[in-house]
């Protein structure tokens, strides 16, 4: 198993400390619902900015475990190198799916970020849309890095 790059071990750690956040936050309101019912909300929105982040962060990382949603129940079947070509139409496919969303991000963020939204807690809602935009640019890394290992896998399988 090769040895965790920087940009891993970062996304990794950005997403254990959103749980982390999610985790205090989310208990924090529970407790100020009870004691201090007119405080409660600003803990809520902070964890579900967390939550947001942590969701979309995770979508790529699950493209590098390669345990996105697949179904190879019947693809298990075919010969690898019929296998290679549906494993490369996968991530090119979401890849292609991925551009689409950051270029709506792009565009949804440019106009929350005009209007100058503010959440309760008074943090710029753009904050939370940006979520998107970074995980799925993240996935699109993830895909060109997948789609590389299936060409690389189907190389070794001709030389075989």
């Amino acid at each position: 198993m090769s040895k965790k790059g920087f940009f891993d071990t970062i996304e990794e750690n950005i997403i254990a400390v959103g749980i982390i956040i999610m985790v205090i936050m989310e208990t924090a309101n529970a407790a100020l619902k009870l004691f201090f019912p007119g405080g409660s909300g600003y803990p809520e929105e902070l964890a579900c900015y967390a939550y947001v982040w942590v969701a979309f962060l995770c979508a790529s990382f699950c493209t590098k475990r390669s345990a996105n949603i697949i179904v190879d129940a019947l693809a298990n079947l075919y010969p690898k190198p019929v296998r290679h070509m549906l494993d490369y139409l996968q991530y090119l496919l979401d890849m292609v799916m991925s551009v689409l969303f950051v270029y709506g991000g792009f565009l949804y963020v440019g106009t929350t970020i005009s209007q100058g939204t503010v959440g309760k807690t008074g943090f710029p809602c753009w904050i939370v849309y940006l979520a998107p935009v970074v995980g799925f640019g993240l996935n699109i890394v993830r895909d060109v890095q997948k789609i590389l290992e299936v060409k690389a896998a189907q190389a070794a399988n001709i030389q075989a």
